[in-house]
């Protein structure tokens, strides 16, 4: 069997039974070579269902969804792995209703917290992070509402900070450089308690390598940053008419991940959970480029198997 189905028919035709599905997941997790968590020996067994395999020298028996996303769960993993696939090959993602539906499942909470489980698995630790010229704002997320207001002290919305790596392309004219000769290439998104020095920072250092730089407003919260090894060029608000034109391509950025949070999920998203969907969103435009699907797919598959079990208790808002 090939690492991933390219099409819908191919995945149909892999994965027709659970068995297949069971059987598919065993070959991922173990792809380089089983080794046993308690001796070490590279041997094993898998019972007739390969729902456990069991190592040869010290009998330990191995689930085969422990220590994976997956673990724990009640739904078989071919319901899984057709939820990964309609996850990562739509583009706009799907909703858990729809996801319920498509499943067939009785429970609404099962889509969501199936959803969810697998918005986790799509951080990877070994993610690049963004370089070379990278724009960098914030803003908040949920609208202007009644009696809000807008910038940095908004109420009753969730501030997000966003950076987005730039892509040169051959500018109208190469005498003159200017912010138009750039394009969006990738994003980083989260989601912050306020827009102070210390969130600010945090965010860069944890998502832009050294040596970049950033443009950005003049805002304090990125003051002294440049002593962390980053260089900046600050974009003067008499420059521009609007943050749009003073910051184009992060603006953008910020309008697209409104408009696919009210378009997808209908603006419906609490502040616990709104991380969860701003590395969907991550997820989604970082990979706008890619023509094989199935490779998303395969990736995602990935990621579910190397990220550790999330309880749907974890999942909920704090009380």
């Amino acid at each position: 069997m090939k690492k991933y189905p390219t099409n819908l028919i191919e995945f149909i035709d892999c994965f027709a039974t659970d068995l297949e599905c069971r059987r598919y997941i065993m070959s991922m997790r173990w792809e380089d070579a089983f080794v046993c968590p308690t001796c070490g020996h590279n041997e094993y067994w898998a019972n007739e269902e390969i729902s456990y395999c069991i190592c040869r020298k010290c009998r330990h028996r191995i689930s085969l969804l422990a220590g994976t996303v997956m673990q724990d769960s009640k739904l078989p993993v071919r319901a899984w792995l057709i939820a990964m696939w309609l996850f990562a090959t739509q583009k706009d993602g799907v909703s858990a209703k729809s996801l319920q539906e498509n499943l067939g499942l009785r429970s609404y909470r099962s889509a969501w917290s199936l959803l969810h489980k697998l918005r986790v698995a799509m951080v990877r630790s070994d993610r690049e992070n963004l370089s070379g010229v990278v724009e960098i704002d914030e803003e908040y997320i949920g609208g202007v509402l009644e009696d809000g207001k807008r910038g940095r002290g908004s109420e009753n919305k969730q501030l997000v900070v966003v950076a987005v790596q730039l892509e040169k392309i051959q500018g109208d004219n190469p005498d003159r450089p200017s912010l138009r000769d750039y394009r969006l290439s990738k994003i980083r998104a989260k989601h912050i308690s306020n827009a102070s020095k210390s969130e600010l920072h945090s965010f860069i250092k944890g998502n832009i390598d050294k040596g970049s730089t950033l443009i950005r407003d003049g805002w304090a919260g990125y003051s002294g940053i440049e002593d962390e090894g980053y260089y900046s060029e600050i974009t003067k608000m008499s420059e521009a008419t609007s943050e749009d034109e003073k910051l184009p391509h992060v603006h953008l950025a910020i309008s697209l991940i409104k408009r696919w949070i009210l378009g997808t999920y209908q603006g419906n998203i609490d502040e616990y959970n709104l991380q969860a969907y701003l590395e969907e969103f991550t997820f989604r435009f970082n990979r706008k480029t890619s023509h094989n699907r199935g490779w998303l797919f395969y990736r995602m598959a990935q990621g579910a198997l190397s990220t550790k079990p999330h309880p749907y208790e974890s999942l909920l808002i704090p009380k």
